[in-house]
């Protein structure tokens, strides 16, 4: 059972008190609007005209906005939405407009369509009614404003060229990234009963997860997430472990861990400035604790579009952005979640409580501690899953848009009103990970693991998927 298909007693629980859960207050969604597209002067796209290119670049960009705006619809009102359930939509609809796409303009391999190349058929409409198709099918309680939206815009295309064909590759794509993960094991929740350790270092329930409310299983409280790298299916790596990091502190196990001097050195940094009213913790820090909360596929798929747009992607190329940009989050999380609880290691807000027991004479414990941004996230620390999902976002932006980028400017949806400027995606990582030390979520290592390790899975989609057709035969009828 998981609380996203819990009974109404359990969802009005969660609606309560969980308004910032799933891996931090970053679960928070706010749709990303449509970039201004006047940049993007597009002549040609695999012979298309430039007006029925600029008509499919816009539709990538309306799709994948389409798919933001749908998220929150994957859970009860109030109720926080995952950001590896949300990861899971926008792969879907991402991958079903690229591989639309490439049924038309064949460039890239395609994820799950293979169904024969049609030239001939409007690739905005396929663009459009992919996204539709996808949208509905993994978010269906997204049905009603994305039929509407849809109408709208494959109304706009009336009369164009090739436009029953389009449609008929779209609907055809849809169907085919629907069917390959109808089974993918994400339906369960991955949530199981769970026995928290009692050494030092060994992860514990965290408040208000330790409260009868959240006892689903009569374990004493509710860790989330503790059976979904056994069940779910990943996109692109070969299985969760893959990318697995070594021990916490290199440790033989959580017990010696909090002995070492980089645990120590952690400890004290992340009580100092990690918590609600630091005094130690400057302006800024606290600034970016709350920018980057948000959820991570929301705000690294909106510092994808703002990548597009200033590099004046095409078509094509955008929607493989967007789609190796998702499925690499989903990978990351998954990935994430498999370090977690094979390590088991505690969050600070345990550690810092717990402190005058764990061993080590170097630690202390603080009354009333408590993180900058309250709940924390109720699973294990190591490694941080925010800095895996922004480490995969970097990494594939990078490998996907080579060359050295201009600096670029991005907002929050968790912060309104603030815009934050970095010199590269890199840099956006960077203090993306940083983030969740600020916010008193993570120990320091935990972050700097979680960079590297997504880094890692963010390297591999995107040299394993969606790959250039390398032969003109490839590209053929």
């Amino acid at each position: 059972m998981s609380f996203r298909t819990a009974p109404p007693r359990v969802a009005k629980v969660v609606s309560v008190l969980l308004l910032a859960w799933a891996c931090g207050p970053e679960s928070t969604s706010s749709p990303t609007e449509p970039l201004a597209l006047s940049a993007n002067e597009v002549t040609s796209v695999g012979g298309i005209s430039r007006l029925n290119a600029t008509l499919a670049l816009n539709a990538v960009f309306a799709g994948n906005a389409q798919s933001v705006a749908a998220a929150p619809s994957l859970v009860p009102p109030g109720a926080p939405l995952a950001p590896f359930i949300e990861a899971r939509l926008y792969a879907i609809a991402n991958v079903a407009m690229h591989d639309a796409l490439n049924a038309v303009i064949p460039r890239y391999a395609r994820y799950a369509d293979n169904g024969p190349i049609d030239r001939r058929a409007g690739a905005a409409a396929a663009v459009l009614t992919a996204a539709h198709d996808a949208i509905v099918g993994a978010a269906p309680g997204a049905a009603t404003s994305t039929d509407a939206w849809y109408a709208t815009a494959i109304g706009a295309l009336a009369g164009s060229e090739g436009l029953d064909r389009g449609v008929a590759v779209g609907h055809r794509a849809a169907a085919a990234i629907l069917a390959k993960r109808a089974a993918d094991g994400v339906a369960a929740g991955g949530v199981a009963p769970y026995h928290p350790g009692s050494n030092p270092g060994d992860y514990r329930f965290t408040f208000p997860f330790n409260t009868p409310g959240f006892d689903f299983f009569g374990t004493g409280g509710f860790a989330d997430a503790s059976n979904w790298a056994a069940t779910v299916t990943p996109f692109v790596i070969r299985n969760a472990s893959q990318f697995r990091p070594r021990a916490p502190y290199g440790a033989s196990s959580n017990a010696a861990a909090v002995l070492t001097r980089r645990y120590t050195s952690d400890f004290n940094e992340v009580k100092a400035i990690g918590c609600n009213g630091c005094p130690a913790r400057s302006a800024e820090q606290t600034e970016i604790a709350l920018f980057w909360m948000e959820n991570s596929p929301t705000g690294w798929n909106r510092i994808g579009r703002i990548v597009a747009d200033q590099r004046n992607l095409d078509a094509v190329d955008a929607a493989r952005l967007f789609a190796l940009l998702q499925m690499g989050e989903f990978d990351a999380y998954t990935s994430s979640l498999e370090a977690k609880y094979f390590y088991n290691f505690w969050r600070p807000v345990s550690a810092v409580a717990l402190a005058a027991t764990d061993g080590n004479p170097l630690t202390s414990p603080a009354t009333g501690w408590e993180v900058l941004a309250f709940p924390t996230p109720p699973v294990p620390d190591y490694p941080s899953a925010h800095a895996t999902a922004g480490g995969a976002g970097a990494a594939i932006i990078e490998e996907v848009v080579p060359g050295r980028g201009r600096s670029f400017a991005t907002t929050s949806g968790s912060l309104a009103g603030v815009t934050r400027t970095f010199s590269s995606v890199a840099a956006a990582a960077d203090e993306n990970a940083l983030s969740r030390i600020y916010i008193g979520y993570h120990f320091r290592h935990a972050t700097k693991v979680g960079k590297a390790q997504g880094r890692a899975v963010g390297a591999y989609v995107a040299e394993h998927a969606l790959r250039p057709l390398d032969h003109e035969e490839d590209r053929e009828d």
